[in-house]
């Protein structure tokens, strides 16, 4: 998927056919505080929601929504 410019805002925890789906804050201001409370948790583009299972990673952006995406991308 190199060059795929989507901006992801959901994403599940711990593993790509996990079940716990969560919600990205699209605001910079609130990304810290989302980044603290998930310190220990992994991202992924969830399987069950028909995404491509990789590992995602928070992008914080202050000109535009915060967005998930892969490291690869």
């Amino acid at each position: 998927m190199q060059g795929d410019r989507r901006q992801i805002q959901t994403a599940v925890l711990s593993g790509a056919e996990s079940e716990d789906l969560l919600m990205l804050p699209l605001e910079a201001i609130e990304l810290d505080a989302f980044r603290r409370h998930h310190a220990h948790d992994t991202f992924w583009c969830g399987l069950l929601l028909g995404g491509c299972g990789l590992q995602l990673t928070t992008k914080l952006y202050t000109d535009r929504v915060c967005s998930l995406s892969s490291p690869a991308r």
